[in-house]
């Protein structure tokens, strides 16, 4: 393929779980101009590891945020479209090939889903695939259609960002942020099953997050209290169900924790 496009990967002591599998599944899947890597101020052997790639380029953002990576990684890409690749995922076989058939002249991003590879993620998606009678992937697909735009692997018309300023303060969210300016200038952010990436995260990386997540549902106003008590109200049925389908009891605490934990940020100051 003669297109080369611009791929940003944001990482801060990302060396595992997956990095150098990711990397290579980056250079392996799209024609690659430039990997342009925003760094958090790496100290584990990261950026040891990227400096064995060519075609990349090393920012520093030692003081700054998830927020202010992606701004700095936006504002130097230098391609028509862009792809952002997440440092703990690793990209499905002829990702780039498959996104760019489902280009057209309204589509302003374009986003696989990002399937759990861990154990226990993995498996409430398979329990919840099974209650609805979807593959895993369709289930993702169906959850993102109306809640959060993610990038762990997503092509982006640079255009459709220009002129983005991302809050500071969204250290986690700030693709959603992202999504949401892309759809507001009147392009399709499209969430599909095919690409797809593979998404490596741990339960213990996700707990401070739903903290996170609960804050910024209210901080933002994405979601009311009403739908988050929703969700605390149906998380026992739903991890019961959970163990049921998997025989995972850990499956089943980590999704029960998880809604009380997004209530929890929901109701802090």
């Amino acid at each position: 393929m003669d297109k080369k496009v611009d791929v940003v990967l944001l990482t801060k002591n990302s060396l595992m779980p997956c990095l150098r599998e990711c990397v290579d599944s980056i250079f392996r899947n799209i024609p690659v101009q430039r990997l342009i890597v925003v760094d958090g101020g790496s100290t584990d052997g990261t950026l040891a590891l990227l400096k064995n790639y060519s075609n990349v380029e090393i920012i520093d953002d030692s003081n700054g945020t998830r927020a202010t990576a992606r701004q700095i990684g936006i504002e130097a890409v230098s391609s028509d479209w862009h792809v952002h690749v997440d440092s703990d995922v690793v990209l499905s076989e002829g990702w780039f090939r498959k996104a760019w058939k489902l280009v057209d002249a309204e589509t302003g991003a374009i986003w696989g889903a990002a399937v759990p590879a861990e154990k226990h993620f993995f498996n409430i998606d398979y329990a919840m695939s099974k209650l609805y009678g979807k593959s895993i992937k369709e289930l993702l697909v169906k959850q993102m259609r109306s809640q959060r735009c993610m990038l762990h692997d997503t092509l982006i018309r640079t255009a459709a960002v220009k002129g983005i300023r991302i809050p500071r303060s969204l250290h986690i969210w700030e693709d959603d942020y992202i999504g949401r300016y892309i759809i507001q200038k009147g392009f399709k952010f499209l969430k599909v099953t095919e690409p797809y990436c593979l998404h490596y995260l741990t339960p213990n990386e996700r707990f401070s997050g739903f903290i996170t997540t609960g804050y910024i549902l209210r901080k933002y106003s994405i979601w009311k209290l009403s739908q988050v008590l929703r969700q605390v109200l149906l998380a026992l049925p739903k991890s019961i169900w959970i163990f049921i389908a998997t025989r995972d009891i850990q499956a089943s605490k980590v999704y029960f924790l998880s809604q009380i934990l997004i209530l929890k940020g929901w109701l802090s100051n």
